[in-house]
């Protein structure tokens, strides 16, 4: 089945609007207005404000009124939501960041993050930037406070950073062609003082920029992917490599991002399946939990090919994008435990496919507009962990679910999406950029984090 896509609207506020509402707050300003902006592709976009005024008997209290054809509402606990009816859009959840950590002043050379993620037991978060450069940060430091670690693991720009399960290794990349192991033991006291890293182990064999990676089980084993077409099994106890796979049905066609995960039972690939079929292939001494994992590659072509990790041969791969587009797939999630995936394309399309019936096209593609997808994650949005307030209006058919999508995007307007059965909506819009890129979203912990380009990393609390 190919899933015609739907069209998502837009919310977007006043990045600072709560410093607005914190000035009425404080008795600065009896009242005062913030900005309120809604967009749908195809038509006519509305621009509207939000009053907050203080309540004349409750004066902790803000009242908000919207206007010019757009509705502002609090839900208490710092929680919003927006609706505008010229567009159809029904009461959508303005998630604020709970936390912004920013580059301190000694550092602030160092704006742009290049990349980023988040330790898996939310302790700290990893940047990199344009020189080379690594910085580890405590997630319970301050906005402001300097690294707890930094290293200059890459000649030039550090492209994928990927803790390791047990959150205290990291594994970086870089446009210089290589991989680095670096120690990420947290700082024992909250009085740190920043120390310098130098890697345990430097990977080499790409002869051009790495742009993602993946890590196996626990960590034995570690994936990367490259522009110069190729996918590496690595075996990290020697630094040592495996196996090189040419991404592209041999043809060497540049790989952007990388995504693995156990292999599922049954499957129907559909015409476009190779070797599904094929013997195993007699694993290394070196692999370590490989047998029963595959590994989706995003090309530049626009097409996603799937590696059986077992037999170390392409079993899958999706048609390309038109020839001239901006088809590139640019972002891609797997998730086992849903067999799902998803990807994001240069062109602003979102698609999810069902992994056990690739060859019938994706179940379900959506877009906002034409923005490049930046990264993509899967996100639990079950009331246990990432639930978030579902907007209720008397209007609204829509059906919350326990699955989502966290998009990161290039025009600055992140977003989560319900991934209902019956159709894809925006289940929150997350707030905080002044139109800067968001490159990168990630899941850990009890939140969700972005990095963009103003060099700003924010966690939201997702409950």
């Amino acid at each position: 089945m190919n899933a015609q896509a739907t069209v998502l609207p837009i919310c977007t506020v006043q990045h600072d609007f709560q410093a607005v509402v914190q000035d009425v707050l404080d008795g600065s300003v009896p009242e005062d207005t913030f900005w309120v902006s809604c967009y749908k592709q195809g038509e006519p976009s509305v621009h509207g404000k939000a009053t907050a005024a203080l309540d004349e008997r409750d004066r902790n209290l803000v009242l908000y009124e919207g206007r010019d054809g757009v509705k502002f509402r609090s839900h208490g606990q710092d929680r919003y939501s927006v609706a505008c009816p010229a567009l159809g859009i029904d009461e959508t959840c303005i998630a604020t960041p709970v936390a912004s950590y920013q580059i301190s002043a000694d550092l602030r050379k160092q704006s742009q993050i290049t990349a980023f993620d988040v330790a898996p037991d939310g302790s700290q978060f990893a940047t990199g930037y344009h020189d080379g450069s690594v910085y580890i940060r405590p997630t319970s430091s301050p906005s402001a406070a300097p690294p707890s670690a930094t290293s200059k693991a890459h000649l030039s720009t550090v492209t994928s950073l990927r803790f390791f399960p047990s959150s205290r290794v990291l594994l970086t990349a870089g446009a210089d062609f290589s991989l680095s192991i670096l120690s990420a033991d947290p700082p024992e006291s909250s009085s740190y003082t920043t120390t310098k890293v130098n890697p345990a182990r430097t990977l080499r064999g790409h002869t051009r920029a790495v742009t993602s990676t993946a890590i196996i089980a626990r960590g034995r084993n570690v994936l990367s992917g490259s522009k110069d077409g190729t996918v590496r099994l690595w075996d990290m106890p020697s630094g040592s490599q495996i196996r090189t796979l040419a991404a592209g049905t041999n043809h060497f066609v540049p790989v952007l991002a990388l995504s693995a995960g156990e292999r599922w039972d049954t499957y129907d690939l559909g015409p476009e399946a190779e070797s599904q079929n094929a013997p195993p292939e007699s694993l290394d001494p070196r692999e370590v939990d490989t047998a029963d994992k595959v590994v989706f590659c995003a090309l530049q072509d626009g097409s996603f090919e799937l590696f059986d990790l077992r037999t170390k041969r392409a079993v899958f791969r999706s048609p390309t994008g038109p020839s001239g587009a901006r088809s590139a797939l640019q972002a891609l999630a797997y998730s086992p435990e849903r067999h799902a995936l998803a990807t994001g394309s240069a062109s602003g399309l979102t698609s999810i496919y069902d992994v056990r019936s690739l060859g019938q096209g994706p179940t379900s593609a959506f877009r906002r507009n034409e923005a490049p997808i930046e990264d993509i994650t899967f996100v639990d949005l079950s009331a246990a962990h990432f639930g978030l307030p579902s907007p209720k209006s008397s209007s609204s058919q829509r059906t919350s679910s326990e699955f989502g999508l966290a998009i990161a995007t290039e025009d600055g307007l992140p977003y989560i999406a319900d991934l209902h059965p019956s159709g894809p909506w925006v289940r929150a819009e997350l707030v905080g950029t002044d139109c800067d890129a968001v490159r990168f979203v990630k899941t850990a912990g009890h939140g969700v984090w972005s990095a963009a380009d103003d060099g700003v990393v924010r966690r939201y609390k997702l409950q």
